[in-house]
């Protein structure tokens, strides 16, 4: 056993932030797979859209910019903050990097929820559309708010033991 199992039995930050980057990956996927938001046109058509569809419109109609930017920021970015905050929680990367790395990430975790801002902007900027929020809005946020609160849990953790 090494001393950061001993020291955390539950991993840096407890087992409420292990239960928030958990409860977060399962809200981050639900929040990237089901329709965010949908809009109406006129009275009679309408259509619903996932941030992964929203991406994949832009990108096919070559706005690569904007689609980038929220393919690497608003999907990937909390992909990957999820999975390393759950390899620092379990313990599996240590040391003074791992934790920069958290603090790192928790620096970014608003620019997801920007990006989320900007495409409602965007969208609604014509009078014939009109949008509505669906559920996978609700998942997305609480997904970033989860992760930043289990980021902000392990840093607490980790400036306590040092």
């Amino acid at each position: 056993m090494t001393d950061t199992t001993l020291s955390h039995p539950h991993g840096r930050g407890g087992v409420i932030a292990r239960a928030l980057i958990l409860l977060s990956s399962v809200c981050l996927t639900a929040g990237l797979l089901t329709p965010m938001l949908e809009t109406r046109r006129l009275i009679f058509f309408s259509d619903a859209h996932s941030l992964i569809d929203v991406t994949r419109a832009l990108l096919e109609n070559e706005n690569y910019l904007l689609g980038l930017v929220i393919l690497v920021f608003s999907i990937l970015f909390p992909i990957g903050k999820a999975i390393y905050l759950a390899a620092v929680n379990a313990g599996w990367a240590n040391g003074r990097s791992a934790l920069s790395w958290v603090d790192r990430f928790g620096k970014w975790s608003m620019l997801d929820v920007l990006i989320a801002g900007l495409i409602v902007f965007t969208l609604s900027g014509d009078q014939a559309i009109r949008i509505m929020e669906q559920p996978g809005l609700y998942f997305f946020t609480f997904a970033i708010f989860g992760l930043m609160l289990a980021s902000g849990l392990i840093m607490r953790d980790s400036n306590l033991q040092h």
